[in-house]
């Protein structure tokens, strides 16, 4: 997308609500103190996430929101809390238990966010300075 200036401005695709979701679901997928010392919770994940987030399929993004709204709100049903509210082991326990649902959306609907949450997460500088890992396979 292009402004005024004719410089290159990345369509947000994240609103307010959403991001606030999605941090929630980011930060229980990589706790702190789980495989790393950091976790998403200590990472500006949310541009890198929203950018990749602009390059999907145009269903995927319009279904995006749709499934963070049934996140947050399934945790409502599930523990009498939003997502947003849990704390992350709660959290991860409620998508974990997304994950081992009989039911195909449960599962795609987890898949995805953990796809567009390790995808932003190992792309973090820091992160693949601890992991070892270098960006682009033209490296030798």
């Amino acid at each position: 997308m292009e402004s005024k200036n004719g410089q290159r401005r990345e369509k947000r695709m994240l609103k307010n609500r959403d991001a606030a979701v999605l941090q929630a679901v980011m930060n229980a997928i990589i706790p702190r103190g789980g495989a790393f010392e950091q976790g998403a919770a200590d990472c500006d994940l949310l541009p890198r996430a929203n950018e990749m987030l602009a390059r999907y399929d145009p269903g995927i993004r319009a279904l995006f929101p749709l499934m963070l709204k049934y996140i947050q709100y399934g945790a409502l049903l599930r523990t009498g809390r939003l997502f947003t509210s849990l704390d992350e082991a709660r959290g991860a326990d409620l998508l974990s238990a997304m994950e081992r649902s009989p039911f195909f959306y449960r599962r795609t609907i987890i898949l995805l966010m953990k796809l567009l949450t390790m995808l932003s997460f190992y792309e973090d500088d820091e992160m693949s300075r601890l992991t070892g890992y270098e960006h682009g396979c033209h490296l030798q």
